[in-house]
């Protein structure tokens, strides 16, 4: 199942089971969600895919996206949130999210869903201190999906819980699955680098996949994104 979303009273528009549902959501000005993508597992649990961009002047942390799920009469069936994958999210920076519809009993009466986004503005963005680089990355027999490489702190401090990120898009660049992995050691000195080796293992969607994207997050510094076409 497909989806599309705009935000700011803009009419949202969800392809699911495909019928076109309609719907509106209300989030932060300086929040905007974009490439949503949806489907339900072999497991019957729904996964809601997709990016958050800040759009404003300042950076935003504990960012959490919420998602309100609807049957056939309008009525809401459950609501789930979850925190984005970065922990501060610069300005113009995205962060890849995912949200789970975990009744597996009454999945399959879900008919629209709406999203939003909440979150707290700081002062101070963490500095973009932090540069990965892509060494390799393969998909195996069973449909896993590998990516390696190196992150480098040139920041002035360690860089904290380092880890990377990574975002699979398919061929209309909307979010399908995500992986991640921590940085070897995870705790990055100054003027060093660590290795990192992650798994997408949504085998079912990595094969759709046409590009990703890859960052380096910490509890002190942030990349900018690495992207790369898969095939």
């Amino acid at each position: 199942m497909d989806g599309k979303i705009l935000l700011f009273g803009i009419l949202i528009s969800i392809l699911m089971s495909f019928t076109m549902l309609n719907s509106y959501s209300s989030t932060q000005k300086n929040l905007e969600i974009n490439h949503v993508y949806n489907y339900v597992d072999e497991n019957k649990i729904m996964h809601v895919l997709g990016e958050v961009k800040n759009i404003g002047s300042k950076a935003m942390t504990n960012v959490t996206i919420g998602a309100t799920f609807f049957d056939s009469e309008g009525k809401i069936m459950n609501e789930y949130k979850r925190s984005v994958e970065l922990r501060t999210i610069n300005p113009s920076f995205v962060s890849p999210f995912e949200i789970l519809f975990l009744d597996q009993n009454t999945v399959n009466k879900v008919e629209d869903f709406k999203l939003y986004a909440n979150g707290t503005e700081v002062r101070t963005p963490p500095p973009v201190d932090l540069q990965i680089k892509v060494d390799s990355s393969r998909q195996d027999i069973l449909g896993f999906y590998y990516i390696n490489g190196v992150i480098f702190n040139s920041g002035p401090t360690i860089a904290n819980n380092s880890i990377a990120i990574a975002t699979l898009y398919d061929s209309d660049g909307r979010v399908i699955a995500i992986g991640r992995g921590l940085a070897e050691p995870k705790d990055i000195s100054r003027n060093s680098a660590a290795n990192f080796g992650l798994a997408i293992l949504d085998k079912l969607q990595t094969p759709k996949g046409d590009s990703y994207s890859v960052i380096a997050d910490s509890d002190t510094y942030v990349s900018i994104p690495v992207i790369a076409k898969e095939k």
